[in-house]
C-alpha cells in the first residue's frame, strides 16, 4: 500500500518548507541589526542621573498581566555606575532595587544587583545593551531562579528607551516585559 498526499497538501508542505527555509535565512548574529544604530547607547550616561519607566507583563501567551512602573536614580563612584531603583508592580508590595555597573572594556559590562543570582553580564553596540543574568524571583528560593535576558535600545531623541525582557526557567519563556524608559534631563 503507497500512500499518496493529496495535490494540495503537498503544495502547502513544499510552500512550508521554503517559507521555513526563507526564514532561518534571515537569521544572524543580532547585534549586525543594532550596531550602527545611533544615538549611540551608553548605559553609564543614560542611567546616571533620573530614570522612570512604565512597563506591561505578558503571560507566555502574550496576554497582558501586570502593569508596571520604576523611579531610578542613578550616579559615578569610582569608576562604577550605581543606581537605586522603586519598582511597582500592579497588585505586588513596592520593592526596591540596588545595582552596581561596572565598564569592562568597550563593549563589556558586568553588574551586580538586589535580586540577581552571581553578576550579571552586559553588552553595548550602536543604540542597544543587552543585559543576561538570573534573577531570585523567591529570596532565598532556589528553585524560583529565573533567567532574564534584556534588551533595551535607545530611541533617536537620546532619552527614550525601549526596554524588552525576556524571563525563561528551563529555556522555557515564562513571562515578557514590554517597557519604556525616560531620561530627565
Amino acid at each position: 500500500m503507497s500512500f499518496v498526499l493529496p495535490r494540495h497538501c503537498l503544495r502547502a508542505f513544499l510552500l512550508f518548507l521554503s517559507l521555513s527555509g526563507s526564514v532561518s535565512g534571515l537569521a544572524r548574529d543580532p547585534w549586525d541589526v543594532v550596531k550602527d544604530g545611533r544615538p549611540l547607547f551608553n548605559p553609564q550616561t543614560f542611567f546616571s542621573g533620573r530614570t522612570h519607566s512604565w512597563g506591561i507583563f505578558e503571560t507566555r501567551s502574550g496576554d497582558p498581566s501586570k502593569i508596571l512602573h520604576t523611579q531610578t536614580v542613578g550616579h559615578w563612584e569610582g569608576g562604577v555606575l550605581k543606581f537605586e531603583q522603586d519598582l511597582e508592580i500592579e497588585g505586588s508590595k513596592k520593592s526596591h532595587r540596588s545595582w552596581s555597573i561596572r565598564r569592562v572594556d568597550a563593549h563589556h559590562y558586568s553588574a551586580v544587583g538586589t535580586g540577581i543570582v552571581g553578576t550579571a553580564r552586559g553588552e553595548a553596540h550602536g543604540n542597544a545593551f543587552h543585559l543576561d543574568f538570573t534573577i531570585d524571583a523567591i529570596p532565598g528560593n532556589p528553585l524560583a531562579h529565573l533567567h532574564m535576558s534584556q534588551w533595551m535600545y535607545l530611541q533617536p531623541d537620546g532619552v527614550t528607551m525601549v526596554n524588552r525582557d525576556t524571563l525563561t526557567k528551563a529555556g522555557v519563556i515564562v513571562a515578557e516585559i514590554t517597557e519604556q524608559f525616560h531620561k530627565d534631563r
